[in-house]
């Protein structure tokens, strides 16, 4: 009935003889503009809904930015060390598009880092939004959160959760990356003397509570083997050396192989293979070069049961981090480390840091 009044709506006559049309002002020519003018409010509506969501972000679609790998050498993994935007540094990828890019990969985690603010929050929002990877957070007590700040690592983890899980030590304000790398301002330091300072000691107990992971930094070797030492003492159970080969903390063999023996793991970081004079970032021209060669000799010393590989990359120069990890792979096996050890390095060991089934 709708449809044949629309039809007659298209057939007006103006003459009040009827003519197969319709005569304007009857009762049926008002039906019909009625009817018509519902079909055209719901056709608008819908062409809205359709054309609109392309302006969306691709988050929020459900369409993923990469495509799906095939195959995927890292497939299982995880990244204990992603920067992503928003940041005071320029990023490449955003929370999204990093966790898509893993989950693309067939990643099982990734945990996002920010010198300047709590990542925690934004990994709970991540994984509403991609599902398919989990995705953790922390916080790095630097200036910008009140240093080292009990209050701080409380409220992180309240709000994330089981996703708000990983404490850093001072790193960009570490007085020891300030004097590593020439800069001036005023230090953050955790310990003096070999012995703890009450603040971080404090801190320490949160994790210890909170079954948080402990991460070192950018403090100083000296400050890393008292931060160990005190965490055992503690009962902190989830302990790892931040990129324990470069500058910062710039930890010896044997003090890798004293705090693997204390059961703190090894971060190796593809990022550290990168930076050198010759960095394509310039901001890492200033770091040396820890070669793949000098890596795959530690594991082989130190046993790749106390290792865990990351990619730390973010910055716009470098290989986005789930390709970065592919390579980071293919540097190691080509240096005879083993699959079971890869496996053990990728996987295992950052799924029990995480509290995660693997």
């Amino acid at each position: 009935m709708r449809l044949n009044l629309f039809y007659k709506l298209l057939k007006i006559s103006t003459s009040p003889v009827r003519a197969g049309g319709l005569c304007l002002c009857s009762p049926e020519f008002y039906s019909a503009a009625y009817y018509s003018a519902v079909y055209i409010i719901r056709i608008t509506a819908v062409f809205w809904l359709v054309f609109s969501s392309f302006s969306l972000p691709v988050y929020a679609v459900g369409d993923q930015p990469f495509a799906n790998s095939q195959e995927s050498i890292i497939e299982g993994a995880i990244d204990f060390h992603i920067h992503s935007s928003p940041d005071v540094i320029p990023r490449r990828l955003d929370d999204f598009e990093v966790a898509k890019l893993a989950a693309s990969a067939k990643m099982k985690a990734v945990v996002l880092k920010n010198h300047y603010a709590s990542t925690a929050a934004r990994a709970v929002l991540v994984n509403k939004i991609v599902p398919q990877i989990e995705v953790f957070g922390g916080i790095v007590l630097n200036h910008s959160v009140g240093g080292i700040n009990p209050d701080a690592v409380e409220a992180m983890h309240r709000i994330g959760g089981k996703y708000g899980k990983v404490v850093w030590l001072p790193t960009v304000d570490a007085e020891h990356h300030l004097k590593v790398f020439h800069k001036s301002g005023i230090g953050i330091k955790v310990a003096e003397n070999g012995k703890i300072l009450p603040e971080t000691e404090a801190v320490l107990k949160i994790i210890a509570r909170e079954n948080l992971v402990l991460e070192t930094g950018h403090i100083s070797s000296e400050e890393v083997m008292a931060v160990v030492r005190q965490a055992n003492l503690l009962n902190i159970k989830n302990i790892l050396i931040t990129h324990a080969m470069a500058d910062v903390p710039g930890l010896s063999l044997k003090n890798m192989q004293t705090a693997a023996a204390m059961g703190a793991f090894l971060e190796l970081a593809f990022v550290n293979d990168l930076m050198g004079e010759n960095a394509a970032d310039e901001g890492h021209r200033n770091w040396h070069h820890v070669s793949m060669e000098r890596m795959a000799a530690a594991i082989k010393l130190i046993g790749a049961e106390h290792f865990v590989l990351s990619t730390d990359l973010g910055r716009k120069p470098d290989p986005l981090p789930a390709e970065g990890y592919e390579l980071f792979v293919k540097k190691l096996m080509n240096e005879g480390i083993s699959q079971l050890e890869i496996d053990l390095m990728m996987k295992e060991n950052p799924a029990r840091l995480l509290g995660i089934q693997n």
